[in-house]
């Protein structure tokens, strides 16, 4: 269903509210009750609400009579995880993949509603409202959005089980907690990480019947510092680390949340704090992967730089299915082309960066520079 869509875009509108309009009743009153909520955004609290009542059958009628369906369902293979932090070309890189018939993946529409995917009433009248409000292209980056276009399954991992880092979209102010709690799971009970695992195994094969394809294609940034619980998950996962230039990874969080939190947050936060957040996440997130990358076995993972994958898409992706030994890349090639083709001419974002920020970077993320051989920027202006 989904693949069909995928060149149609969205219609063009100005409403984006958090994926939380599709959580559980109990996991939103738990979100609400241990987080503040500044009073400017009580109105878009009571949107949520409303969306979330008004779903609520649709969501019980699928939990207890559709998703029973898919617990004796074998995936075919292992998944394929992308890893990298999230301005680094994660999405482009699984848009090309996901351009090819092989590979499926959640939706937009699924990663806000899971458990409206396979109920049709449901399906029809939340899909109709978001290809009705949803904005046409994405603020932060002008990446086009449709209900039926690859997206991170990060969202729809919290809403039965509270265990999300996209809490963070909500409540920016406890970032930090929910990196050690919900990417880490540092004090998570086992049982409460045992239901999160078998939720998002869940998903995966809703995902894959509502896509089709042999496999699983996530692109989830969180997961770069989980390597460890997905290969208790699943042992033989392939994986592909993208990276790209630390200063530029900077610059575009920045201004990508700058954009896209105005939209989704529930709490206020100081500027300054966000800030210092983002160097933090990297540096944890980053620091762990390196780490924990030594867990997979070398066959399955290929390290790619978003320099190489710009440059050339087609002899990179060439190079994944290679490495990876994934099979079906001659009758892939065609439409992953087609997408490539399409994507001419789109307008990337102008960055400036202060001698301060930049100085910052060099020492905090000193480490990644020097992993990945990277330099300062030619095409970044240092201002005063």
């Amino acid at each position: 269903m989904g693949r069909e869509k995928m060149k149609n875009g969205a219609r063009t509108g100005g409403l984006l509210l958090p994926p939380s309009v599709g959580y559980s009743f109990s996991v939103l009153s738990s979100l609400y009750k241990n987080n503040k909520v500044s009073l400017q955004y009580y109105p878009r609290m009571a949107a949520i609400g409303l969306i979330n009542v008004i779903n609520k059958p649709f969501r019980a009628y699928e939990r207890y009579f559709i998703n029973r369906r898919f617990k004796s369902v074998k995936l075919e293979n292992d998944p394929v995880f992308i890893l990298g932090h999230w301005r680094s070309g994660t999405t482009f890189l699984h848009n090309l993949l996901c351009s090819s018939p092989d590979m499926g993946y959640v939706t937009t529409f699924q990663s806000v509603f899971p458990d409206t995917l396979f109920n049709k009433a449901g399906n029809f009248i939340f899909e109709t409202f978001m290809r009705l409000f949803i904005p046409a292209t994405r603020k932060g980056d002008n990446v086009k959005l449709s209900p039926d276009y690859p997206q991170e399954e990060e969202f729809a991992l919290g809403s039965n089980v509270p265990l999300s880092y996209y809490y963070f979209w909500m409540f920016p102010d406890k970032t930090q907690y929910f990196y050690e709690r919900y990417v880490r799971f540092q004090g998570v009970p086992e049982k409460q990480l045992e239901q999160w695992k078998e939720e998002y195994l869940l998903q995966i094969k809703k995902a894959v019947a509502n896509t089709g394809g042999k496999y699983f294609l996530s692109k989830n940034p969180p997961h770069t510092a989980r390597i460890k619980t997905l290969l208790e998950m699943f042992p033989d996962a392939k994986f592909i680390h993208i990276h790209r230039n630390p200063v530029i990874v900077f610059l575009s969080t920045l201004h990508f949340f700058k954009t896209m939190l105005p939209n989704l947050q529930l709490q206020k936060i100081p500027h300054r704090k966000l800030e210092n957040l983002i160097f933090s996440v990297y540096k944890q997130m980053m620091s762990t992967y390196l780490l924990e990358k030594e867990l997979i076995p070398g066959k399955n993972l290929v390290e790619v730089a978003f320099s190489d994958l710009e440059y050339d898409p087609m002899s990179t992706i060439r190079n994944i299915y290679k490495r990876l030994n994934i099979d079906g890349f001659d009758k892939s090639e065609p439409s992953i082309n087609e997408y490539i083709e399409s994507k001419k001419g789109y307008k990337k974002n102008i960055h400036t960066i202060t001698r301060k920020r930049l100085e910052r970077i060099l020492a905090e993320w000193d480490f990644a520079m020097k992993e990945w051989n990277y330099d300062i920027p030619d095409n970044v202006e240092i201002i005063k």
